[in-house]
């Protein structure tokens, strides 16, 4: 049995477990999809889409084994017949996983089948992870921080198995994780795929950038847009798995909606660490040019490792789209504690509509980096020095 344990709690495999019920929220698309099976409408190519740690895998994975579940009901898979068993390890034959991988030195090919137990051990483990968590795991194989890519080995691949016959269920189901990683050769040679499958195939796509496809491989698929968690969804999941609700809300503090975020904290400890002075104190001393204290301020978070320092950065994104929600009035929108509201209250005024875009892009920039392993003090200071000129962005207008 998977297990990874936290210092609250031991979350196992039967926590994810590949059924709707165990998926929170999403309702009306969760009955959506049931719907298809039931009215034997299922389109053979669908895509999934929506941001990072929302439910758009956990939802593609429950609906792949509700289509080959041999007695499903009105509402969900049984999860007990010989179809459900083999899902719940993500090792049914007749689901092929795609996914992006990193390019092995001396290997000929580059295909998921090549890491497929890794893969499915990560899902397995938290189906909301991202593509940063899952390239972590190759870190000490990655150290001049290549992409992940699916690459045209992999189109050809799924051509050849695609030639064979269903093993033992009526829908054979290729899923493909992070679509947009596909590269042109791969792309084009699964265009045709996607347009006119051989009968008894459904392809499921699970994207965060749908607008990195091909055109016209947008166009041939049917699109089921994911929408993120709500506030009410998380504090339910989390009460359930015996996280008390003060902590509960402190980590939604620092990941917004993302609850593969969430999972990831607990399971390395980090709920402890203190964002928001760090951030509070970052933004004062760039907003004053203070160099010599910026300097100090860049030795503490280098010191503090990569792990921290990605979080440190997503929590710096949100914190930047909280002050531009602020900055247009929609006060109810926020989603922050009251340390975090009173400094909004102050500072939101320095981040707006000019220079928010800029700021949250080079908050992006340097998550990318730290996981291709960047030095950590060099890119901090450099990023001070970027933070500093866009703060210094006037506003063109006021919305009172």
């Amino acid at each position: 049995m998977l297990k990874f344990t936290t210092n609250l709690f031991t979350f196992d495999r039967k926590k994810f477990l590949m059924l709707f019920k165990e998926i929170i929220g999403n309702s009306t698309i969760k009955q959506q999809l049931i719907d298809t099976v039931k009215k034997n409408r299922v389109s053979h190519a669908q895509l999934f889409f929506g941001n990072t740690g929302n439910g758009k895998l956990a939802l593609a994975l429950a609906y792949a084994q509700y289509l080959n579940c041999e007695n499903k009901t009105d509402i969900d898979s049984c999860g007990d017949c010989s179809s459900c068993f083999k899902y719940k390890n993500l090792s049914h034959p007749d689901l092929h996983l795609i996914f992006p991988v990193l390019k092995m030195p001396g290997s000929k090919t580059s295909t998921s089948d090549n890491f497929v137990n890794k893969w499915r051990s990560f899902v397995l483990e938290n189906p909301y992870a991202s593509l940063n968590d899952w390239s972590e795991i190759f870190d000490s194989n990655n150290k001049t921080g290549k992409q992940f890519l699916i690459y045209k080995d992999e189109a050809d691949v799924i051509h050849q198995k695609l030639t064979l016959k269903n093993f033992e269920s009526p829908y054979r189901v290729v899923l493909i994780w992070m679509p947009e990683k596909m590269n042109l050769e791969a792309s084009n040679k699964l265009l045709k795929l996607f347009e006119e499958p051989p009968k008894g195939t459904i392809f499921l796509l699970i994207s965060t950038s749908p607008n990195k496809l091909l055109p016209t491989i947008i166009s041939r698929l049917q699109k089921i847009k994911v929408p993120d968690f709500t506030k009410n969804d998380i504090l339910t999941y989390l009460d359930k798995s015996l996280i008390d609700t003060e902590k509960s809300k402190k980590l939604i503090a620092i990941t917004g909606s993302n609850l593969g975020k969430i999972l990831k904290i607990e399971s390395e400890q980090l709920e402890g660490l203190d964002l928001f002075e760090q951030f509070a104190s970052w933004m004062r001393l760039s907003y004053k040019t203070d160099i010599v204290n910026i300097s100090k301020w860049v030795d503490e978070i280098a010191f503090m490792g990569r792990k921290h320092q990605e979080l440190f950065l997503s929590y710096a994104i949100k914190m930047a789209r909280e002050c531009l929600i602020f900055n247009f009035a929609n006060h109810k929108l926020l989603k922050t504690n009251e340390k975090e509201s009173m400094f909004i209250l102050k500072f939101a005024p320095f981040i707006h509509e000019e220079n928010s875009i800029l700021i949250i892009d080079e908050l992006e920039r340097s998550i990318k980096s730290i996981n291709r392993n960047a030095n950590a003090k060099i890119l901090f200071f450099e990023l001070s020095l970027q933070i500093i000129k866009f703060l210094k962005v006037k506003r063109k207008f006021v919305i009172n």
